[in-house]
């Protein structure tokens, strides 16, 4: 039985001038919620419209980028408004990259992952990096520390780090080059940086 007839038979005999039954509407909010784009991004405040179309060049050439930040700082969003620019049956979306999934996005005979979008958890890029050769350690990959560098300097292109300020905003704070490996040591070069505070890009 309805709610609305439970209340009208409640009320018959009572004398109660039940204008509910006249007046009632049952009104069903529907989530209007869609994935955020690109533009949305550099409506709210995540990104500026150079980095837009750097990260989009950096798609669309397949290269493979992994956006790192803190819980809620607007990873799997970021991914997902940028997987838009592969083709479908191109996308390689890893997500969280840990344990295995590691190891193997670290294997240069893997060609299939060309072009991979993945996450990450990190306070920076250069903490992205030391993760990434922990977890390779401790998955199996018996290898000496510079070789586990070469492999991981050899497949990641891009790190977008992303954070969540102290007002709720999400914003890229670091989109970062890696560049290679010089001596025993991955070299990183920021392409872009953002300073929380002033909100400006440089």
């Amino acid at each position: 039985m309805g709610l609305l007839k439970q209340i009208q038979q409640n009320n018959q005999g009572k004398g109660v001038d039940n204008k509910l039954s006249k007046s009632a509407r049952l009104a069903i909010s529907r989530n209007s919620w869609k994935p955020l784009e690109l533009q949305d991004l550099i409506r709210n405040g995540t990104m500026s419209k150079e980095m837009a179309l750097f990260l989009c060049t950096c798609v669309k050439a397949r290269l493979n980028i992994l956006v790192c930040g803190g819980t809620g700082a607007g990873k799997t969003t970021l991914v997902n408004a940028l997987s838009t620019f592969i083709p479908k049956e191109e996308r390689n979306i890893i997500g969280d990259v840990r344990g295995k999934d590691v190891r193997e996005i670290l294997r240069k005979e893997n060609k299939g992952l060309d072009g991979f979008l993945a996450t990450g958890h990190s306070s920076n890029p250069s903490n992205m990096i030391d993760r990434l050769e922990i977890i390779a350690y401790l998955e199996g990959m018996n290898l000496p520390i510079k070789a586990i560098r070469e492999k991981i300097a050899g497949t990641i292109d891009i790190i977008i780090h992303l954070s969540r300020l102290n007002d709720g905003i999400r914003k890229i704070t670091k989109i970062t080059e890696v560049q290679g490996i010089e001596g025993e040591n991955i070299v990183l070069r920021d392409i872009f940086t953002v300073n929380p505070l002033e909100g400006s890009y440089y």
